[in-house]
């Protein structure tokens, strides 16, 4: 018998499903953006503040503080399991001292890119639909000379070939690419990227913040070197990421700097990540610790842990199933209806089983902003529309200030429909007829 919730038990878990606007109950497809929170994850939160709100048990030598480390960092011998082995068991990572807290994906890909060891004339290795956090980093390192950045294009299909080609002609160190795009909804062929990447000398760095909280990840079979992403996309609290990196590209020696040339370096130190210093001279912890300076966000810790589990519970490949269910009807659905009129399209693969839970559509007609906000004023419908913080994806393939058209008939907007397993069928059926009867208002059907 499948002990796992239903979908239907976990809507029971969100109070912010239970709100009602206008007599109407909201109908949240942003989880690209970030996932609502069941009760048990603040439920957690509420835990550190109300019983051991003080600092971790690396500081200090108090019940409260072990209680803090207890919770992050697990005690066996009071049958508690620690966030930080939660995370590391849930990407089969090979030790918890192997994954590191930090503030989000953005976070955690700057520390990396800050820490990595580049030598003059190395280059990093993009796709063209990254999000700004994986492209700013990169475009500020070259700028100051340190590395140079090139892209491989995915054209709504990762070119295999293509991307050796760049191997083998250039002087990759490092791979840095979105899993899956927050745009497109495409999931790369990760395996054969490190696998590629590998034999010609490279890193590779993955962006997991869209692949992460929808599908099973391995990162031992991955063989990834690095993997970036946030508790806030899995229904997690806000102001906590995670770094994965193997142990040896993260440092075994307690050295003022990296040990070998492709080890990372903690840009920020301070409090808790020495083990000592002089006026002189420093020796750093090993890590986690070194990579986590200052007081921490232990409640935020703390709670990851529980939302990890709490989506274990639903099941990965249920999430995974559910989600691709939920695309496929929106997507024929939406392109039976306006697929012919010429001025609707589908950003990104045309086959919904290649994008996940995430649907981008374009509307190219006059007055194509606002959408998203007459759905989310008139229905309570809440979708994402802009540049989803990938201006340089949207600015090449539309040409520079496509924002800003010169003439009223070259407006075009993007929205953005991304799902979560919470969704349901009804709620894709109201969305749908929400925008069709937007569409009918403004003349456009």
């Amino acid at each position: 018998m499948d002990s796992r919730k239903s979908i239907e038990e976990s809507r029971e878990d969100f109070p912010s499903l239970k709100r009602q606007r206008k007599g109407k109950p909201p109908i949240y497809l942003d989880n690209a953006c970030t996932t609502l929170v069941p009760r048990q994850v603040f439920e957690s939160i509420q835990e550190y503040y109300t019983e051991y709100p003080s600092c971790s048990g690396t500081r200090s030598r108090h019940w409260f503080a072990q209680e803090v480390s207890d919770h992050i960092e697990g005690n066996p011998g009071k049958g508690i399991k620690g966030s930080r082995q939660i995370i590391a068991e849930f990407i089969n990572a090979g030790s918890k001292k192997e994954i590191i807290f930090t503030l989000n994906t953005t976070h955690a890909l700057n520390m990396v890119a800050l820490g990595f060891p580049f030598q003059p004339g190395d280059v990093v290795l993009l796709t063209d639909t990254e999000h700004n956090s994986n492209l700013l980093p990169w475009l500020k390192l070259q700028k100051a000379g340190r590395i140079k950045v090139d892209f491989t294009v995915t054209n709504d299909r990762f070119d295999l070939d293509a991307f050796e080609w760049k191997l083998k002609t250039g002087r990759v160190r490092l791979v840095s690419m979105a899993y899956t795009s927050n745009v497109t909804g495409y999931t790369i062929p990760a395996r054969e990227i490190t696998k590629i990447a590998h034999q010609y000398g490279a890193l590779v760095l993955l962006d997991g913040a869209q692949a992460v909280p929808h599908q099973t990840i391995d990162v031992q079979n991955l063989d990834a070197d690095f993997l970036a992403f946030s508790l806030h996309k899995m229904c997690g609290p806000r102001g906590v990421g995670v770094l994965y990196g193997k142990k040896e590209l993260l440092g075994q020696m307690p050295h003022e700097e990296g040990e070998a040339e492709h080890v990372i370096v903690p840009v920020i130190q301070g409090g808790g990540t020495v083990a000592d210093s002089t006026y002189y001279s420093y020796t750093l912890m090993l890590p986690p610790d070194r990579f986590e300076a200052g007081i921490q966000n232990y409640p935020a810790q703390i709670a990851s842990g529980a939302a990890v589990q709490y989506i274990q519970q639903i099941g990965m490949d249920r999430i995974r199933d559910h989600e691709a269910s939920l695309n496929h009807f929106l997507s024929e659905e939406l392109m039976n209806r306006y697929g012919d009129t010429g001025w609707f399209s589908i950003v990104g693969p045309q086959d919904a089983a290649q994008r996940g839970g995430i649907l981008t559509f374009e509307v190219k007609r006059p007055n194509a902003m606002g959408i998203a906000a007459d759905l989310s004023e008139k229905n309570n419908v809440m979708i994402r529309d802009g540049v989803f913080c990938v201006h340089a994806y949207f600015n090449e393939k539309f040409g520079p200030e496509w924002t800003r058209p010169i003439s009223h008939s070259e407006h075009r907007m993007v929205y953005r429909v991304s799902s979560y397993f919470y969704n349901t069928m009804e709620e894709c059926r109201v969305f749908l007829e929400a925008l069709d009867e937007i569409f009918k208002e403004r003349g456009y059907i």
